[in-house]
């Protein structure tokens, strides 16, 4: 292959290379970041029950200082750092958000005033705010179009396997309830997050975003690297296929063009209500149990079980993300939670609850792991990022609303008008991706984005 042939067929080289040892390597180093911050994700529920009964006088007050003021962080840094990474790189952009994140958590993990710890937590947010829509546009361009799914899957499969970890963190932690209870799961995850920061340096930028800022030379140095890498492994490269290289210059305005308006919309509408169906459950999961009468230990040892369902899930979706079109792998898993959601209200005993928990859990996660493959896709590689973030950012800040909104008025009215108000926002993103939609699996993503 000539040097001038390469050069204008990167993207095709890409696309041609089969799955390898390279390919885990960066998955691996991709995922690090995503394991860090779903301790959170996942974590701040349990974390902030326990604050709850420790620090402060009321639940609504604790999920105020942790859980409103993480969302509103990563409100801000979705939107900072996917205008970041489209225009300085993706690499660079993972190289500098888990630092906020880490110095973040471990400061917070000191205080004791309310507003010192919600403006800790708040700038721990915005560290990681662009992770998850830099996460899933990065793996995009990385990964061939037919393991691209796959690809995403395996990096939230092993980052999931943080949510029984934190929950048995503050388990641990609050045995016995004191000082530390709620401080130590926080000093974890900002070691966790500045020990990861330091293994992402070996890191390769995107070659697809270097072709769109005109730096074919890098690019092509980055391709050749992995070719190389897939042929000591003694496999064979098959001939690339040409795929256009974008010419268009990134602009936050082309997301609302004519081409990309109604897909822009459509994912705006969704991550604004797909928070409360995912957050609705993960964060309040420890307010449920103890809604029904089980108490403050046996609840966060519950979450613990719970919390595996996250990571079996995972599992399921990674054999069948590629098989099933991801539109309705969304609407599908939506409207299987909120079943399952329902019966986990209604369940007359512990163990049946737990036991629904579980699959709830299992249930989201598949939703989590097809929606963040699918924002990814449908967006063009020069806004990919930046589309990713916005979207990303609507999803958390309306959870800082949501949560609070089904703590303070859905949850005292119990169980049944929590899972009500569910399943109007599963209403809402089933039309909504139903209609509007794009079907997405298996198509090369420059073929998705015209």
């Amino acid at each position: 292959m000539s040097k001038e042939k390469s050069k204008v067929n990167v993207l095709g080289r890409m696309e041609r290379l089969p799955l390898s040892r390279i390919h885990y390597k960066f998955l691996m180093l991709v995922m690090g970041g995503e394991w860090v911050e779903t301790l959170m994700l996942l974590g701040n529920g349990g974390i902030a029950t326990v604050l709850s009964t420790v620090l402060f006088s009321s639940l609504s007050i604790a999920v105020t200082a942790i859980t409103t003021a993480f969302f509103l962080g990563e409100t801000l840094g979705s939107v900072l750092f996917g205008l970041l990474s489209d225009m300085k790189g993706r690499r660079t952009v993972f190289l500098v958000n888990l630092l906020l994140f880490g110095v973040g958590m471990l400061i917070a993990g000191f205080m004791s005033n309310f507003y010192a710890i919600s403006a800790l937590i708040f700038v721990a947010g915005i560290g990681v705010g662009g992770e998850f829509p830099l996460v899933d546009s990065y793996t995009s361009e990385m990964m061939p179009g037919k393991f691209r799914g796959r690809g995403v899957a395996l990096v939230y499969t092993l980052a999931v396997t943080s949510a029984p970890v934190i929950a048995i963190v503050t388990y641990l932690s609050s045995h016995p309830l004191e000082y530390y209870s709620w401080r130590i799961p926080l000093w974890f995850m900002g070691v966790a997050a500045l020990v990861v920061w330091a293994l992402r340096t070996r890191l390769d930028e995107s070659p697809r975003w270097l072709e769109t800022k005109g730096r074919v030379e890098e690019a092509d140095e980055i391709v050749r690297k992995w070719e190389d890498s897939v042929v000591r492994e003694g496999k064979e490269l098959p001939d690339a296929e040409e795929v256009d290289v974008e010419e268009k210059r990134s602009s936050v305005r082309e997301l609302f063009s004519k081409e990309l308006r109604k897909r822009t919309i459509m994912m705006l509408v969704f991550q604004f209500f797909q928070s409360g169906i995912f957050y609705g459950f993960v964060v309040l999961t420890p307010s449920f149990l103890l809604a029904k009468g089980i108490s403050l230990v046996n609840t966060l040892l519950f979450s613990i079980v719970i919390d595996t369902g996250f990571l079996a899930g995972s599992v399921i979706n990674y054999f069948v993300i590629d098989k099933v079109d991801r539109k309705y792998g969304i609407i599908g898993s939506s409207v299987l939670a909120g079943v399952l959601g329902t019966a986990f209200a209604l369940a007359p005993n512990v163990p049946l609850t737990v036991a629904l928990g579980f699959l709830v859990a299992a249930t989201l996660w598949n939703f989590s792991n097809f929606f963040h493959t699918y924002q990814a896709e449908i967006f063009p590689t020069r806004v990919r990022s930046t589309g990713a973030g916005l979207v990303y950012s609507v999803s958390r800040f309306s959870t800082s609303i949501l949560v609070l909104l089904i703590a303070a008025f859905f949850l005292p009215r119990g169980l049944l008008a929590t899972f009500g108000i569910i399943w109007v926002f599963i209403a809402i993103v089933s039309l909504d991706i139903g209609l509007l939609g794009p079907r997405t699996t298996g198509r090369k993503l420059e073929d998705i984005s015209k």
